[in-house]
């Protein structure tokens, strides 16, 4: 009996760490999966300022991306805050011995509707971003991935 208890207890743990395995691998830690559009944005940006002498930057895109980059950041930080709060509304409307369905169903659709506009709102933003260069600077910054990657 003891040996069976043993094996037991050894199989559900190696279902829960091979679980926690795959949801890790799922949600691209360790570099593993892929950006979304707010990482891809922060990443492009931030590489284009770290390059700005290399790419031959003038004050103004340069200031045009910083500005671009905090006013991002802003609005992603607003709509994700209002997505957390519906999300919580969604919750508590739930809570009750009854619920009532019409008033879920428009937190829902207002918390994806606020979703919608986020993913609208960075890819705008990714596209100004890329918009600020020339295609010299385009070019240029091309090959500096390419250098970042083989590193």
């Amino acid at each position: 009996m003891s040996k069976k208890r043993v094996l037991v207890a050894f199989l559900v743990l190696t279902l829960v760490f091979s679980g926690a395995a795959i949801e890790t691998y799922a949600k691209g830690m360790g570099g593993h999966g892929k950006k979304g559009l707010k990482e891809k944005f922060s990443c492009k940006a931030h590489m284009i300022l770290v390059n700005k002498e290399e790419l031959g930057l003038s004050d103004n895109q340069v200031k045009k991306i910083k500005d671009l980059k905090l006013k991002t950041k802003k609005d992603v930080i607003r709509k994700k805050a209002e997505i957390d709060i519906l999300a919580l509304d969604i919750k508590m409307a739930m809570y009750g011995d009854t619920i009532d369905t019409d008033a879920v169903n428009k937190l829902i659709d207002k918390k994806y509707e606020i979703k919608k506009e986020k993913t609208k709102s960075l890819v705008a933003a990714y596209a100004t971003l890329k918009d600020t260069l020339t295609d010299d600077q385009k070019a240029k910054l091309k090959d500096i991935y390419k250098k970042c990657k083989k590193k």
